[in-house]
Formats: C-alpha cells, sequence, structure tokens
C-alpha cells in the first residue's frame, strides 16, 4: 500500500494538466478511506490562499466526509458539488507541497493508540470533530483565518489514515485551540469593548 504523501504525488501528477469536477477528483483519490478526502478538501486552508466561493465547497465536503467517518457509511455527495469544476494545476500544486510536508509526518507518524481510531466512540467523535471543521472552512472569511481548523482536520486526518492514536490527540488539542480562537476570544474581545464603554 503507498504511504499517504506517495498517494498525494500520484494524484497531483494525475490532475495537474487538466480542470476537474469532485467526481473526477474522488475517482483520481481512490477509495483508501472518507480520511483521505478530509485531508485533500482541508489542504488549500493551509497555504494562505484566496479561495473565493470555493472555500463552501471544500468545506461541505469536509462535512460530508466526516459525516461518513462518524457513521462509518460509504462518502455521499451532493449531485451539484460532485460537478463542481475545480483548477487541476491549483490541485497538483497544493499537492506537491503537502507531500513534502507528509514525508516529514510520515517518519514519526506509526501505528499506535488504535482506540483513538478503531473504538466505535472516538470513530463518532473524530467525524464529528471533521464536521464542525468543515462548517468553519465554510465561513466567508480572509485567507488564513480558516488555518486553524484546516491543521485540525488534516491533524485528524493523518491520524486515521496511519491509524497514529497520537497525531488524533494532537488534533483534539488543535481542535480546542481552535474553538477558542472562534468561540471564546471574539467573546472575550465583546466583553471588553463592552466594558470599555461604561
Amino acid at each position: 500500500m503507498r504511504s499517504l504523501s506517495e498517494e498525494f504525488v500520484k494524484l497531483s501528477k494525475d490532475c495537474k494538466n487538466r480542470s476537474m469536477n469532485i467526481r473526477e477528483l474522488m475517482l483520481f483519490a481512490g477509495h483508501r478511506s472518507a480520511a483521505l478526502s478530509t485531508a485533500i478538501f482541508s489542504i488549500p486552508f493551509l497555504f494562505f490562499i484566496p479561495l473565493p466561493g470555493l472555500s463552501t465547497i471544500l468545506g461541505l465536503l469536509v462535512i460530508f466526509a466526516g459525516n461518513s467517518i462518524a457513521f462509518n457509511r460509504p462518502i455521499w455527495f451532493p449531485k451539484f458539488i460532485l460537478k463542481k469544476k475545480i483548477s487541476g494545476s491549483l490541485i497538483s500544486s497544493i499537492l506537491r507541497k503537502t507531500a513534502a510536508v507528509l514525508r516529514r509526518i510520515e517518519k514519526v507518524a506509526r501505528p499506535r493508540g488504535e482506540f483513538f481510531h478503531r473504538h466505535p466512540f472516538f470513530q463518532r467523535m473524530n467525524g464529528l470533530l471533521l464536521i464542525i471543521c468543515g462548517f468553519l472552512l465554510m465561513l466567508p472569511l480572509p485567507p488564513g483565518t480558516n488555518f486553524p481548523p484546516g491543521v485540525t482536520s488534516l491533524l485528524i486526518s493523518v491520524g486515521i489514515l496511519e491509524e497514529d492514536g497520537l497525531f488524533i490527540v494532537i488534533g483534539y488539542f488543535a481542535f480546542l485551540s481552535t474553538i477558542f480562537l472562534f468561540v471564546f476570544l471574539p467573546i472575550l474581545g465583546y466583553r471588553e469593548i463592552q466594558g470599555s464603554t461604561h
């Protein structure tokens, strides 16, 4: 079986010179697991690339793939999403950059803490966190703002693919940081503004 970085290199070569819709991209990606899909669709948010109109689609794809992980079902995407075209050169460039990062990750990733990806409770938990990350990735925010949920989604996805519970746990901590940035930090800022006006 090819490593995750090899999967991304192969995919980048296959889609380099052509635009494709999501259905075609899924066929190129193969059927290794839904976690490969959540990894792929999270990647664009890691490179601070403007994604006008595309961030919503990618976020939805993470949600549907996360749902597949949570309930251990085949991935289902609506037809209107499957027809959405994405630039092959953009996908290829992002996948090549990510493959280089993944090669470093694979040097330390190994099967451990299997209950974090095999136990039904944690399968549901992992899928649920990916779904929440998908919702955050859908938000029309400036480039870079979606970096935290993108990293969280990628860490959990890599942990599932590499069967490495440590990466999944790191993903949990990244998720807590993401929630702090998106929820608690704005609340604290709002309270500080309110306090200064009284």
